[in-house]
């Protein structure tokens, strides 16, 4: 599990390097904006180290908000079908 999820999720989640980083390779600065972990450390960086570049909170706060409310519809889906059973 660690091999095949976390480990390329860390890697390309904007973890260990700002997202502006990525501007010499635009293909995959736009491909890693599918992964949820990039939004969060983007933000958190946004909130720690204002002067250095990141996302805008603008873009970060609502997209973090959508994740959490869709893993929130679909946690609560599948406690209810497994409660039911």
């Amino acid at each position: 599990m660690f091999t095949l999820v976390l480990a390329p999720m860390i890697m390309f989640g904007c973890a260990y390097y700002p997202w502006s980083a990525l501007n010499s390779f635009p293909v995959l600065q736009k491909v890693v904006l599918v992964n949820p972990l990039v939004y969060a450390c983007e933000g958190l960086r946004a909130t720690l180290v204002p002067q250095f570049p990141h996302l805008s909170m603008t873009i970060v706060v609502p997209v973090l908000l959508l994740l959490d409310g869709a893993v929130l519809a679909a946690g609560l889906s599948r406690f209810q079908q497994k409660a039911l059973s």
